[in-house]
């Protein structure tokens, strides 16, 4: 079935609640679904719930994907909350499934009629309900009643409650004792931090290009004030709010709102939904959410409280899992949520301003005279008279080649600032284009125009992983790119689409990686490895199989190595503690992400007796990389020591932790704090005294 022949089942379908993405239908045994969509139901619960009992469909209208979920109590309930959802994309035949049971304040469902056909028998005892909850005036602000605590604070504050499914006036009784969990104190002001920079999220936004100087910033919840102190010292428009610190500061409207690290530690959590909602609400571009993810825990935990912990320092901690927090994200914003790291994610107002950030991140930076040199096509070949144009008009020359080298074409009207010049000086963009080619060299051009068809490759393989994006989600530039460079949008998505069919197939995993004289491959296990400068160097299909993680974790460039399990349908994306400077860098972290489960965890190595040290480290790093040089002379000492790459096995299990390691190099006669300091001084050690050390281990790639 095609995705336009999808959509013609789901619009036909008689019955069901529609909104603007999609339609949600009940169906059960007494309740089944029409052909042809049954019989895509029933296949997909065999192969992805065989024994789950999901008793409602949510069909993606935008996207070809459909939602099995789990409401236990959908008759008894008047309001049944979700207990489990499985989100499976038909176009990659990947599945993510998602746990609220146990959640403190998961979705819930109103309206329960709508999704019946309309001769059920329980749909005149649901119409009647939901009239009484108009009248009621319950479905006056809909934002946040879509969660079961901001449903039930509603109720409670205009005194009513459920007798069955009618809605009935709350009695006058008695208030119930206070809890002791009621009675403890949280100290959220503490939990502010000091800092002398500026935060995480508000760094990695500027370094992403989601923030610059021409974008009004507002900072809900700024604590001490930091960032906006930071933002405005370098030029910015910026304000802040925070209800312990600043709390006589309005909350303002602006392009970027940053809700940072603030849904972590507050412990109610319908005021976690109205604290989003709100912040939303006052965003005009792009809203930052970050918060803190299991495995980062980092504070003195004194119990559980609620469905976070409490601290020794009485504030409240709350660690999402990192599909758990996207999932709230998505839920009470009704908009994606995009992970520029990990916990921190940016929502965006229109659809073409998400697609950009999207397609830049799968663009490589070209530099046309360092592409042109390697060509060797840097200096014009014939004809004097274009040798002298190009003398007095360099600079101008030089910014429209480079323009054309970035996007891979001809710019369109508008693109290049100084068009008006170009042609008053010599000419049309073409008959510049002509020279440049002619006398500067085509292949330059080629390669740049391959390069820049690649990574559109990239996007789209990507675009088709999250969801089908329509043509008038796509900002002008990319509408002209995809022209350029595939002829038509249709054209365009099937290429990206069998790209990314492709890296779900090992064969082509490793045929990707045949021939590289880059990265480490242990064939025992499938695992193929590599430093994050060698990103831009991966053939398509492997930049594809990470984008793949990074859209369920943030941006791969923050991790030291990233390793492709070929295998398995899994990756893993290393931490270590200052990796350029440090001979021996020791591992931080590490988030393994199953794509196949969509599924991120984090491990935090930084706990427990025994730390792991990286050794051989030149095995992920490129020939030309000046730490390969250095890398290797202290491998060869490490030979000498005793330590052979061979006896690490897979994954580096075997290697010795730090603290054995200590031990090693002391009987050496090595200074234990020479593993701390920075390269040179083990460098210096390493050269005097491993002359007779055998030579480095060769690099086992190209496979």
């Amino acid at each position: 079935m095609t995705f336009t022949d999808y959509k013609q089942a789901v619009e036909n379908l008689p019955y069901g609640k529609r909104l603007p993405t999609a339609k949600y239908v009940f169906t059960d045994v007494t309740t089944p679904l029409p052909d042809p969509l049954a019989e895509i139901i029933s296949s997909l619960r065999q192969k992805f719930a065989p024994e789950g009992p999901h008793n409602l469909i949510k069909f993606h209208t935008t996207s070809f994907k459909i939602s099995l979920l789990h409401y236990p109590r959908f008759f008894e309930d008047p309001h049944p909350s979700l207990v489990e959802a499985i989100v499976i994309d038909l176009s990659a035949g990947l599945s993510k499934n998602i746990q609220y049971a146990g959640n403190a304040n998961p979705p819930i469902l109103h309206r329960k009629e709508t999704f019946l056909p309309q001769d059920h028998r329980k749909v005149l005892l649901f119409q009647k309900l939901t009239r009484q909850e108009e009248q009621a005036g319950l479905f006056e602000n809909t934002a946040t009643i879509g969660f079961a605590e901001n449903w039930k604070r509603l109720l409670e504050g205009k005194r009513l409650m459920y007798r069955g499914h009618n809605l009935i006036d709350i009695p006058d009784v008695a208030p119930n004792n206070q809890t002791e969990e009621d009675s403890v104190q949280i100290h959220r002001h503490r939990t502010a931090m000091c800092r002398t920079e500026l935060s995480k999220p508000i760094r990695q936004a500027m370094e992403l290009g989601v923030l610059h100087s021409k974008l009004s910033v507002f900072d809900y919840g700024c604590g001490l004030g930091t960032d906006a102190d930071g933002l405005r010292a370098l030029g910015f428009d910026a304000a802040g709010w925070d209800p312990a610190y600043f709390p006589d500061e309005p909350k303002a409207y602006a392009d970027v709102v940053n809700l940072g690290y603030v849904l972590n530690v507050i412990e109610d959590p319908a005021e976690r939904v109205e604290t989003l909602v709100d912040a939303w609400k006052h965003t005009r571009h792009v809203l930052l959410v970050s918060t803190m993810i299991r495995g980062q825990e980092s504070y003195e935990f004194i119990r559980d409280y609620r469905d976070g912990l409490l601290t020794a320092r009485d504030t409240f901690q709350k660690y999402y899992e990192p599909g758990e927090i996207q999932g709230f994200i998505e839920s009470a914003l009704e908009a994606e949520a995009h992970p520029l790291s990990m916990g921190i994610y940016a929502v965006f107002r229109d659809p073409r301003a998400a697609q950009r950030f999207l397609a830049t991140r799968a663009r490589r930076h070209i530099d046309w005279e360092q592409l042109s040199r390697r060509l060797g096509f840097l200096r014009p070949r014939k004809k004097a008279g274009v040798v002298d144009l190009y003398g007095r008009h360099k600079d101008l020359l030089d910014r429209f080649w480079n323009q054309v080298i970035i996007l891979g074409r001809l710019p369109q009207p508008g693109e290049f600032e100084q068009e008006a010049e170009l042609k008053e000086k010599i000419g049309g963009p073409k008959k510049v284009h002509r020279l440049f080619l002619e006398h500067y060299g085509a292949d330059t051009y080629a390669a740049a125009r391959k390069q820049r068809k690649e990574d559109l490759l990239v996007y789209l393989a990507m675009a088709n992983f999250r969801k089908r994006v329509p043509l008038k989600d796509l900002d002008e530039v990319l509408q002209a790119d995809i022209k350029s460079h595939f002829g038509t949008y249709r054209q365009a998505q099937e290429k990206g689409l069998v790209l990314l069919f492709s890296t779900g197939q090992e064969e082509a995993l490793e045929k990707a990686i045949t021939g590289l004289n880059f990265g480490w491959l242990d064939a025992n296990e499938g695992h193929f490895s590599i430093h994050r400068s060698l990103l831009p160097e991966l053939p398509a299909a492997l930049r594809i199989y990470i984008q793949c993680g990074a859209h369920l974790y943030g941006d791969p460039q923050e991790a030291d190595i990233i390793k492709i399990h070929l295998w398995s349908k899994k990756l893993t994306f290393l931490h270590y503690d200052d990796f350029d400077r440090q001979p021996f860098p020791e591992l931080r972290t590490r988030i393994k992400i199953d794509l196949l489960k969509r599924f991120v965890t984090v491990f935090d190595h930084t706990e427990g007796t025994e730390h792991q040290l990286l050794f051989f480290k030149e095995r992920f790093l490129s020939v030309g990389d000046p730490l390969r040089a250095k890398a290797e002379v202290i491998s060869g000492r490490l030979r000498k020591l005793g330590l052979q790459l061979e006896s690490l096995g897979s994954n580096d299990q075997n290697a010795p932790s730090k603290e054995k390691f200590d031990t090693i190099i002391g009987r050496a006669g090595l200074s234990r704090q020479l593993v701390r300091k920075p390269c040179q001084n083990l460098y210096r050690t390493a050269i005097a005294s491993s002359e007779s050390a055998p030579p480095p281990h060769s690099n086992p790639h190209p496979a």
